[in-house]
């Protein structure tokens, strides 16, 4: 027998996690958190948000302090910015494949969230 599809609450719930990154995975876990599939993405969706907003933490800190370098220091840190706008295209991808799969009604981790998930939270999903 095939697995069963969630609830059409269930996906909403899921689905509304990603739509309003951070604020909505949280109000999905207090609206509907005994639900695992609803838990699982808005679990994902937080672990996404929080990534985003250590990466750019990350950078203004290292990004100030290699700024006070003379010369070399800007170009290096306008170079890690880069690296930010990569995480930021990446977790935004990550977004909208969770989004989808959510509507769909897939359970499936998306790659860097899941694993801040694991840390955060101590579950996650299985691929």
């Amino acid at each position: 027998m095939p697995p069963q599809k969630p609830a059409e609450r269930n996906r909403a719930f899921a689905a509304l996690a990603y739509l309003v990154p951070l604020v909505g995975g949280m109000l999905a876990l207090l609206l509907d958190g005994r639900n695992s599939f609803t838990r699982a993405h808005a679990q994902q969706s937080i672990g996404a948000a929080l990534a985003l907003a250590l990466g750019f933490l990350a950078w203004a800190v290292f990004g100030y302090a290699l700024a006070l370098l003379p010369y070399v220091g800007p170009i290096a840190a306008i170079a890690l910015f880069s690296l930010v706008i990569a995480l930021t295209a990446f977790l935004i991808a990550n977004w909208i494949v969770g989004l989808a799969l959510a509507l769909r009604g897939v359970e499936r981790a998306i790659p860097l969230a899941n694993r801040i998930v694991l840390r955060l939270f101590g579950g996650g999903m299985g691929d």
